[in-house]
This record gives C-alpha cells, structure tokens and sequence, in this order.
C-alpha cells in the first residue's frame, strides 16, 4: 500500500481522524463533531490529502453514520476490530487517547488490508438495517415484559392468604396471572393487598397488549425476510427471529473469506492446542470461548433442534460419537457443520441480491 490510510476513532459527539503515510509515520490527526458538518468537513480533508483507504473501529455504534457517509462518498471503508487497534498500540507502548487510537486504527489496517467492510447495515442494505430497528424493537419489549412478569411474581407471593392460597403455588406466572381474574374474594383483604389485587389486575390487560404488539413485530419481521428473500428460514432450527438475528450480526456475507473465518468470528471453530506435530496438522484442539456469542447462541439452539426433528443430525452426532468424541464435542462439531451451511446460504443469498441489483440498474 503507497497511498495513506486513515483511521477514525468515534465517540458519541465527536470522532478523530487519524492519517498515516505509506511507511505508518503519523502525518495528520483532527477532530470532527459526530454530525453531518463534520462528515462533509472529514471527507474533504481526506480528499485533499489523497486518501482511498479508511478504517473505523466501532462502525456499528457511534461510528455507523459517518461509515455511511464514507461509503456514499466512495472511500474504501473498512471495520477495524478493537484489537487490532489495541495491538498497534500496546506494540509501542503508546498511551491510550482518542489521537493515538485513531492512528493505531489507521496502522491496523494497513498492516492488514483484508479487514472486511463496516458493519453499518444502512451502508450495506437499507432492508437489513429495517430489519434490525424491528428486530431491536422486539428484542427491548421482550426484555421489558420479562422483567415486569418476575416483578409481577414477587408481588403474588405477597398477596393475602385468601387470594394466595387459590393460586397454584408453582407454575408459569403467566398462568397463575391469568386465574387471577376467575378468583371471587368474599371478605376484605388488607389495604395493601387490595392494591397488589388491582395492580396486578390492571398488569393483565398490559401484558396481553405487549404480547400482541410482540406478536406483530414477529410478523412484520417475516414479511421483511420475504422482501429479502433470504433462505435463512429454510434451515431446519432457524425460524424468523434467528434468521433475521443473522442477518443483522453478520451483514455482508462477503466479508468472509472462507467458512473457516465465518466459524472463528462466530466461535464455533476449534482453536488448535497441540504440541509436538512438527509439520502436520494439530492433534488437539479446544473449545473458543471467543468469537460472536449471540450468532453462536443460534446456532447451538439450530443444533438441539435439529438433534430432535432430525434423523440426519442425530445420526451425525451418533458418527461423531462413535469416532471418540464426547456428547460436548460431538455437539460442537455439528454446530460448526451448521455455521458452514448457514453461511453457504448466506453467500448464495447475497449473489442473487447483487443480481437483482444490478438487474434493477
């Protein structure tokens, strides 16, 4: 690489821009507001100073807009994992600043050019990114009904006996919520238990809202994934939610090489551990306990489905089983079997979207 690179380390107001020289000599570091003045004001200089290549460590949170904006503008934008830029950094011993992560970003990339591109989804595919806000949308009133629902538990247990000892004592909150409203209480209760009555009373018809308006997210998602036409859903185990959950975490599919990098992102692929083999390949390895948890959570929970519904995935677990592995490792080669046919999909998914793109143009 002759030309410079620069790197930008964003932050929720501002972002820096960091520009190296074809040798990684820092050459330039300034300042920009997080807005649409400073991506026009940071896309001029980089013209100016004959910038193609920019890296951006954070490109999905804070950085997200102003990796859009570098995309539109035509620039080579590329993410920059956090660790590659702590790498350049703690390599010479520098102090941690929003200067020296922006040049430490800039480094990282020029000392791997092969960094895949940001993970802006509004940058890769507006429908994807749509995807996300409803995905984000459901994920959030889930969360929030979830927490209301143990609340609502706690708040059972305190009732007076008389209400209490009509509900079954174990059970789904959900349930015992709902015998609730079919209970007659015939003598007076405590002041405070006549409020926990109406509350809880009240936090029935809350619930039934949120479980209908968590029901039509679920089906707008559907229809989204229609628009898409991903093939996500025909893989046994993933239905709408983990298929949309993939498309959002990995983005462009293209930016693994390989199924061997797929599975190391998303930590389903065995980490060597092996000594003595000179030149051959390892004899052990070990589970990764890095990589993407929640891509891996989808696979594992594929996995178990397929294990069940599966005559195919039971007899490949069986195999594996029979060669020495134990149920754990059995369990994880076939998750890393599911992340090569996932991204398979997803790969072939991507060359007809960019067919019916350039179809369109």
């Amino acid at each position: 690489m002759t030309e410079p690179v620069a790197g930008i380390d964003p932050h929720q107001k501002t972002f820096t821009l960091g520009i190296v020289d074809s040798l990684g000599v820092e050459s330039h570091v300034e300042t920009f507001d997080n807005s649409a003045v400073g991506y026009t004001a940071a896309i001029d200089t980089l013209t100016t100073l004959g910038v193609g290549r920019v890296g951006i460590e954070g490109s999905a949170s804070w950085g997200s807009h102003v990796a859009v904006a570098l995309v539109a503008a035509g620039f080579d934008t590329r993410e920059v994992p956090p660790s590659r830029t702590a790498m350049q950094r703690r390599s010479r011993r520098l102090d941690k600043t929003d200067a020296v992560d922006a040049i430490s970003t800039a480094r990282a990339l020029q000392a791997e050019p092969g960094l895949g591109p940001v993970q802006a989804l509004d940058a890769y595919d507006p429908l994807v990114a749509k995807i996300e806000a409803v995905l984000e949308h459901r994920h959030a009133l889930v969360a929030a009904r979830t927490l209301l629902l143990h609340q609502a538990g706690d708040q059972l247990s305190k009732l007076p006996p008389e209400i209490r000892d009509q509900l079954e004592p174990t059970g789904k909150i959900e349930s015992r919520l709902r015998r609730l409203e079919t209970i007659v209480v015939t003598g007076a209760t405590t002041p405070a238990g006549d409020y926990r009555l109406a509350w809880l009373l009240d936090f029935i018809d809350q619930d039934r809202a949120s479980r209908r308006e968590v029901r039509r997210l679920e089906r707008l998602i559907d229809g989204l994934l229609d628009e898409h036409g991903t093939s996500l859903r025909e893989e046994p185990g993933i239905g709408p939610i983990a298929a949309a959950t993939l498309l959002t975490e990995v983005g462009d599919p293209t930016r693994f090489a390989t199924e061997s990098k797929f599975a190391r992102w998303s930590g389903t692929g065995a980490v060597a551990l092996s000594s003595g083999e000179g030149d051959g390949q390892p004899t052990r390895h070990r589970v990764d306990f890095r990589g993407n948890r929640t891509v891996n959570s989808v696979l594992y929970i594929a996995s178990i489905t397929q294990s069940r519904d599966r005559p195919d995935a039971r007899d490949y677990l069986a195999r594996k089983t029979a060669e020495g592995k134990t149920s754990r490792e059995a369990r994880r080669a076939h998750k890393r079997h599911l992340a090569n046919r996932v991204i398979r999909r997803m790969w072939k998914d991507e060359q007809a979207r960019r067919s019916r793109l350039q179809s369109a143009a």
